[in-house]
């Protein structure tokens, strides 16, 4: 399958989101990493069924490596949603500014990441290791 710039969202991935945004009145959500992610998956993204994602795709619960372009420097991470982050784990939440970066691109895209001071650093995919659509598992 060919990509263009477009994230790739599963249609349960896509369906989670809307319900976090739901959770949370207008005035709490203004600029933050929720709005941004929803606005993504709402204007920018084509949203897919589960089983039609490509399996190079970084989908919820995605294990992943990326590098950082400047440092050079090699991650491997669990992109995943707010409530399972955990930092020790490597668990990263789809509302952090790598987790939003990383979510729907396929491996090798380079990802731009928007740092807390307002800089942007960018990251490369370098692998996908585990995938639950590819790997048969599409109600996680």
């Amino acid at each position: 399958m060919q990509h263009d710039n477009t994230p790739v969202i599963t249609e349960l991935d896509a369906a989670r989101i809307r319900e976090l945004g739901a959770r949370l009145t207008a005035p709490e959500r203004g600029l933050d990493p929720l709005s941004e992610l929803m606005e993504m998956v709402t204007e920018h993204a084509h949203i897919v069924p589960g089983r039609r994602v490509p399996p190079d795709i970084v989908t919820v619960n995605s294990t992943v490596s990326f590098r950082d372009e400047v440092t050079g420097s090699v991650h491997r991470v669990t992109v995943v949603y707010p409530y399972d982050t955990s930092i020790p784990e490597r668990r990263i939440s789809i509302l952090s500014p790598v987790g939003r970066a990383l979510l729907g691109l396929p491996v090798g895209r380079i990802a731009a990441v928007e740092l807390p001071d307002g800089s942007t650093r960018e990251i490369r995919i370098l692998e996908l290791h585990y995938q639950p659509e590819a790997a048969g598992e599409f109600t996680r």
